[in-house]
């Protein structure tokens, strides 16, 4: 027996802009009479490319449309079909209210439009609501960041070499200068083909070219010239004021991964989306946090298999309830905050972000004797030469690293080879008496000195099982340049960022304390001179103290959670309790 279509295919629609400039679009339909709401994903990497807009954005486009939603991909302007140049984020949101308007003028579309995806698709999403475009009703940004200077280029200063580049070679390039071929002289495109095909094949070359902003990776993207210019670096930082995402009532579901490079991003994309709903009763906001790296939503992180329940395999379901809840007027039934604990491996359910029973306990530096305590002890010093010829290499984190999709360089990895650098102090706890449940904000506050200028500190939480095997789980970098010139130490603090781990009994925390973390961050040349222009000769070795001791207590501090969090119901144990709400029709 022949099935009826459940849905019928509109393909490379022409959406005009408002400044003529048109953005191809394919749309599918629903089987069923009538307007429906429009589920929308405004992408560069290319719209029928089932990857990036269905796996990495979980959502099922045929279950979408089972359920009486139309779905609409387009080629965001300037990539692959659409027309203009692209230059990231400028257009993304004047394009996507444009595109809403349009959508919601066609007969399909009875006037609701939400919008889904991952990374620069997520921040399509963010950007749309800068115009508040009529008819936006949900966004589902995923693995994605509100600012795009500070957390998307930048970490604490520090440029994000390894993403930015790898973003550019893996995924830009080869469509700009498709994009280009017209205008091209042949020589010039084949040159440009022979740069790309180059920094494909050995990325880590590409990370060690120096000066990093040179003609050639600026001629495969341009925008890095603006982006890398020293001068206009300054003006990025913290620069973006996120007050439009404060003033728009489009409700939110953010979905985040601990391993992800853009966790900060979306953390602080949640906290300003809920402060909207200050003093009300309906709070539509949800923050979902898994254990993904980015581009690897999987149970695999780095060395650890984190069990079944970490897949992301729920968050195609989630997606669409949370659209349900918002096309019906209704407060989502999913708990507002959902996030996965690894060491337990389990999910957990909170009513707010930050956990609400959490104490921030200090654990303070021993430079005397390379030890975690609970007590600042006597004033010792501990020394390192930091020389940016040599820098301390990436080991796992929050990284972009070759092997995206696998995530094999990124989360926690094995940390021997970098402890035993002569760059690196290790400061380790002793064994743990009891379990300790650590969710939120790490930081580290350092009493420093440093013979150079400028310099980075950096800073990472292992843990240490009985073996005396080290992992990564969390770390930071601090961009320093040296205000007044003194003989005595200076507080600065690194941020790590957020976890969630349960440290079990019989492990050991331990902090790491460098000057660099390379290629993930940009070399500092420790002379002055801007990080992206600089070459080798400008590379200074720099003396690197550290503090200790009651008037200069160097501490980890660790959001202790006094209070566990529920275990969070299962997809299927939700629907159990809500019946068929989630099931569909």
């Amino acid at each position: 027996m022949t099935k009826q279509a459940t849905f019928r295919l509109l393909d490379n629609v022409d959406v005009a802009m408002r400044d003529g400039v048109v953005l191809k679009t394919d749309i599918w339909l629903p089987a069923t009479a009538g307007p429906c709401p429009v589920l929308l994903q405004r992408t560069p990497y290319r719209k029928e490319t089932p990857f990036g807009s269905q796996y990495i954005s979980t959502l099922e486009f045929q279950t979408a449309l089972r359920r009486g939603y139309a779905v609409a991909v387009q080629d965001t302007r300037g990539r692959y079909q659409s027309d203009g140049d692209f230059v990231p984020f400028v257009f993304e949101g004047r394009d996507s209210a444009d595109t809403i308007e349009w959508l919601r003028g066609q007969p399909f579309c009875n006037g609701k439009v939400a919008m889904f995806g991952a990374s620069y698709v997520g921040a399509t999403q963010v950007l749309a609501l800068s115009e508040n475009p009529q008819g936006l009703k949900a966004i589902a940004p995923q693995l994605t960041t509100a600012r795009h200077g500070e957390t998307w280029m930048y970490r604490g200063g520090a440029l994000e070499l390894a993403f930015l580049l790898l973003w550019v070679i893996e995924s830009l390039a080869a469509d700009h200068i498709h994009h280009r071929l017209a205008v091209l002289a042949p020589d010039g495109r084949a040159r440009m083909q022979a740069v790309l095909e180059a920094l494909q094949q050995d990325p880590f070359a590409a990370f060690a070219r120096l000066p990093i902003l040179d003609e050639a990776i600026t001629e495969l993207a341009p925008y890095l010239r603006d982006w890398l210019d020293p001068q206009a670096m300054s003006g990025k930082l913290g620069s973006d004021a996120l007050d439009w995402v404060e003033t728009n009532e489009a409700a939110m579901l953010v979905v985040a991964g601990w391993n992800d490079i853009f966790l900060e991003g979306s953390i602080e994309l949640f906290e300003k989306a809920k402060s909207r709903w200050a003093g009300r009763s309906h709070m539509p906001d949800r923050l979902i946090i898994g254990p993904w790296s980015h581009g690897n939503p999987s149970d695999w992180q780095g060395s650890e298999w984190l069990g079944y329940a970490a897949s992301s395999a729920d968050l195609p379901e989630e997606n669409l309830a949370f659209f349900d809840s918002v096309f019906e007027d209704r407060q989502p039934a999913a708990p507002v905050v959902r996030y996965f604990r690894s060491g337990s491996n389990s999910w957990h359910a909170a009513t707010d972000w930050p956990l609400p029973d959490t104490i921030d306990v200090p654990h303070f530096l021993d430079c005397s004797r390379g030890t975690l305590g609970s007590t600042p002890g006597g004033k010792a010093t501990s020394s390192y030469v930091a020389d940016p010829s040599t820098p301390v290499p990436t080991a796992g984190g929050a990284t972009f690293l070759p092997g995206l999709l696998l995530g094999r360089n990124s989360g926690p990895v094995d940390q021997a080879a970098i402890e035993a650098r002569s760059d690196v102090l290790v400061f380790t706890g002793q064994p743990l008496r009891d379990d300790l449940e650590v969710t939120g904000l790490v930081t580290a506050c350092l009493w420093v000195i440093s013979s150079a200028r400028t310099c980075d500190w950096t800073a990472k939480l292992c843990e240490v099982d009985p073996a005396g095997r080290s992992v990564g789980i969390v770390d930071g970098v601090m961009r320093w340049d040296k205000t007044v010139t003194s003989d005595q130490p200076v507080e600065v603090t690194v941020r790590l960022g957020h976890i969630s781990r349960l440290f079990k009994k019989g492990c050991r925390l331990r902090l790491q304390v460098a000057s660099s973390n390379f290629p993930r961050f940009d070399r500092n040349p420790q002379s002055g001179v801007p990080s992206t222009l600089a070459k080798a000769s400008d590379f200074v070795v720099a003396e690197q103290q550290v503090f200790s001791g009651v008037g200069f207590p160097s501490r980890l501090t660790l959001p202790v959670v006094t209070v566990v969090s529920p275990r969070a119901a299962s997809l299927s144990e939700l629907r159990k309790a809500r019946g068929s709400a989630l099931d569909g029709p």
